[in-house]
């Protein structure tokens, strides 16, 4: 295995997941600790564990590292460096297709590893941001405004507010900050103003008072396509190479999600929500984009 795929760089570790071979020592995913143990073997050994084991077992693969180490994190960091810059060992379809499972792998996990860190990480917000709690949580309007700002579109701040707005009508409210609005109600105004916007800014778009965003097209392209199955394409044109080794697209995801967007509705002639677009090219996000039953393959078109 060593001879095969001979290790071009080596990725700077901190940590390394090796352990010595005792009773629970996994001989498909471990690596052998031993004295002295250089940084060189240790990446050439986890090149070569990344070739021994099956494409199934790469999830697992990666969490057993992670579990090994005291900053999982910052090992996934190494780790992904480690396989980008001995991508040339992975040629061929087969490993070109390994090194892409490698690389979602290690991203989903490094974001299970962060979602589950900025959930212990979130500080409660001041009494005065507080409009009520509950038994199992507390309902804060000025901490909500600060999540929807981070959604893509309106119809994702309406979902959102709709959402917020019920789970506080139907909580059993401990106890009220009577300084503040009720919860719900500040929800429903918020509704209400976006609606209110939105047909504002339709009439003066309509007078010709209001001018449409640059770059768009009137009308836009309607696709008949589901739009996981749409915009996987431009996923696979910006991760799938050329003969040269570029990507057929080299756009990041913002830029994608623009171009989707400003000029495409979907088959019901509705927008195309910006963060749909954005989730669906996150490599991580594989269960998102269409199976092999649905996908259409670009490999067998180009």
């Amino acid at each position: 295995m060593s001879e095969k795929y001979l290790l071009k760089e080596t990725a700077p570790f901190v940590q390394f997941s090796s352990v010595k071979i005792m009773d629970d020592f996994n001989p498909e995913f471990d690596i052998e600790k031993t004295p002295k143990q250089t940084l060189d073997e240790y990446c050439q050994q986890l090149i070569n564990r990344s070739f021994s084991i099956t494409h199934s077992q790469i999830p697992a693969f990666i969490c057993h590292h992670c579990q090994l180490v005291k900053d999982p994190v910052q090992w996934l960091n190494k780790f992904e460096k480690l396989l980008s810059l001995n991508d040339d060992l992975f040629n061929g379809v087969r490993n070109q297709n390994r090194h892409t499972k490698f690389m979602i792998s290690i991203e989903t996990k490094r974001n299970r590893i962060l979602d589950e860190q900025s959930k212990t990480i979130r500080v409660k917000p001041a009494k005065k941001y507080i409009n009520a709690e509950s038994e199992d949580r507390y309902f804060s309007f000025h901490e909500l405004k600060k999540d929807l700002a981070d959604l893509g579109c309106d119809a994702e701040r309406i979902m959102l507010l709709t959402k917020e707005k019920f789970e506080y009508q139907q909580s059993c409210i401990e106890t009220v900050n009577i300084n503040t609005l009720a919860y719900d109600e500040q929800c429903e105004k918020e509704i209400q103003q976006i609606y209110a916007m939105k047909k504002l800014k339709q009439d003066l778009e309509r007078e010709g008072t209001f001018e449409k965003s640059p770059g768009t097209l009137n009308p836009k392209i309607r696709i008949s396509l589901n739009i996981n199955q749409f915009t996987d394409i431009f996923f696979q044109l910006m991760t799938q190479k050329t003969a040269d080794g570029n990507p057929y697209f080299d756009a990041n995801a913002n830029q994608i999600a623009d171009l989707i967007v400003n000029n495409f509705v979907d088959k019901d002639g509705n927008p195309i929500s910006p963060q749909t677009v954005k989730t669906i090219l996150k490599p991580s996000k594989e269960e998102k984009r269409p199976n092999n039953g649905k996908r259409i393959d670009l490999n067998t078109l180009i």
